[in-house]
């Protein structure tokens, strides 16, 4: 099934040209033009300028040629077919926050027409330049792109800070993160509320630049392996002492120039034994009697340490050097019958055929082609199935497996089982569809259950009576009972260590002397 650009498997819903998914295509207006300049120098000119939230992007040459298309960012640096240097391998490039789709397949004289397809939105300024090359004649390029109708926006993205050079010496990268706004208050909210209002996102990196490098060993790729197996193989690399300026350019000195050891431009590759034709055991004879052939498996396998035998493609091995047919004969065809054993009846529910073997046969019992026994009295091979006679019934009937322990380890819980729709035939229980079962008799799959295996009580305690005295030291109880998780009576259930104090002493301070016992002590 097709997913839409709403992510819904099955949806046949699109972006319009805008990038807008579901849309009408109102939200943009569409530029396009050709660039058809005449006399052209060789060399690198402008041909269009994409704005930032470009979409629905097409370049494309209208006669074959051996230019070249390039793409660049307003600081001039080149992202395709720079420096005079073409890319020849088709693929997709990620350029400006969107995907370039760039084609320049070209032909045996070296012409092609050359294509860049992009669906955007772009998150910075781009510029397409065309690399023109002597001896073409007059380019004829046609472009089209879409670009934002200018509307107020809710939201918009502040750019950041941007990040120190990513490097200390020549040309490096600064990056920083976009956040999305509120365009009236200023404040901070997800990106996707900019996202969803087609806000327009700031470059996250440039170029920068800082000091030049000193002198250094450039190491190209290593060229491809001059041998694929055997003890000869050698491969090759460039190697030379390069400077670079803070500005990204590169030039090449003399090797003194770098202090470091040269690093070697040589080194042995596929130096392991080759791999070999192995050949498996004869087969039988492909006819029991008469001209016929036996064949073998011949397979190419690897001879490398660590890879014995392993299964190589037949490329790997060349020409096939060992015989993998041969002719054989068993014997004249004579004196054959057909033999055939009982019928097989229908046993399940839903078969339709009974079977038996039909088999042809010598007067010894040695078996051969069904074919090789037809003759003017046998001129039909019997047949080896039929209708059943009795087909048997359908019988479809719930089972139920052992219910799960308790889910509670303390208190009430449930537990659960599975119960399947079945039928049961020839000592085997094939589950089917629960539509072939009685519904209104299916059992129940939960119940509830209470488990006290691992039960605990605990203490609840009651109010504090009046102190026994008002002072001078008195008593006050309470009461203490052990409940369990229903909040019932469990004495035996808590751990008479913990248990809180029952009782406790009240008011202890001493009681002060009567008015009479004061009068008494005046008078005296």
């Amino acid at each position: 099934l097709p997913v839409g650009c709403d992510k819904k498997l099955g949806s046949a819903v699109k972006d319009d040209k805008c990038g807008v998914c579901g849309g009408d295509g109102s939200t943009c207006k569409t530029v396009e033009g050709f660039f058809d300049e005449r006399n052209l120098t060789p060399g690198y000119h402008n041909i269009i300028r994409l704005p930032v939230g470009a979409t629905s992007i097409r370049i494309e040459e209208m006669r074959p040629t051996t230019n070249s298309l390039a793409i660049k960012n307003a600081s001039d640096f080149y992202y395709l077919n720079g420096n005079y240097q073409i890319q020849v391998i088709d693929k997709d490039l990620e350029i400006g926050g969107t995907l370039f789709e760039y084609d320049n397949h070209k032909s045996r004289g070296g012409d092609s027409f050359e294509k860049l397809i992009a669906k955007g939105p772009t998150n910075e300024e781009l510029t397409i330049a065309l690399l023109f090359q002597s001896g073409n004649k007059d380019s004829a390029i046609k472009y089209e792109f879409s670009v934002p109708l200018e509307q107020d926006t809710p939201y918009m993205y502040r750019p950041g800070e941007w990040s120190s050079c990513s490097v200390t010496c020549g040309k490096g990268v600064q990056t920083r993160t976009p956040y999305c706004v509120e365009t009236e208050s200023g404040g901070r909210v997800a990106d996707k509320m900019c996202d969803e209002n087609n806000a327009t996102k700031p470059e996250s990196e440039r170029d920068c630049e800082t000091v030049d490098c000193e002198p250094e060993w450039f190491q190209g790729e290593w060229e491809p392996c001059s041998e694929t197996c055997g003890s000869t193989g050698s491969q090759y690399r460039v190697v030379y002492c390069h400077s670079v300026f803070a500005d990204g350019k590169r030039i090449t000195v003399d090797d003194t120039n770098c202090t470091k050891e040269r690093p070697p431009v040589q080194q042995s590759c596929n130096r392991f034994a080759c791999p070999e034709w192995q050949a498996g055991p004869w087969s039988a004879c492909s006819e029991k009697c008469g001209d016929a052939f036996q064949y073998r498996s011949v397979t190419c396998r690897s001879e490398k340490e660590g890879e014995e035998g392993k299964l190589l493609p037949a490329e790997a091995c060349g020409e096939l050097t060992i015989e993998d047919k041969r002719n054989c004969n068993l014997g004249p065809c004579e004196g054959l019958m057909f033999v055939m054993s009982e019928w097989n009846l229908c046993q399940k529910c839903n078969d339709t055929e009974e079977t038996r073997n039909v088999t042809c046969k010598d007067k010894t019992g040695r078996a051969y082609p069904p074919e090789k026994c037809l003759n003017e009295n046998a001129t039909e091979i019997p047949i080896d199935t039929r209708s059943c006679a009795t087909p048997p019934p359908c019988i479809y009937e719930w089972h139920s497996s052992e219910w799960s322990k308790c889910s509670a380890e303390c208190g009430h819980g449930h537990q659960n089982r599975r119960v399947v729709c079945a039928i049961h035939e020839l000592g085997d229980l094939t589950v089917v569809d629960e539509s072939h079962c009685n519904m209104d008799t299916k059992p129940s799959i939960t119940k509830n259950c209470t488990n006290e295996e691992k039960c605990n009580g605990t203490y609840y305690t009651g109010p504090w009576t009046q102190c026994t005295a008002e002072c001078g030291g008195g008593t006050q109880t309470r009461m203490i009972v052990c409940l369990n998780y229903d909040k019932k009576p469990v004495p035996e259930w808590c751990d008479e260590t913990v248990k809180p104090p029952e009782e406790q002493e009240c008011n202890t301070h001493e009681c002060p002397s009567s008015c009479l016992s004061i009068l008494f002590y005046s008078s005296s």
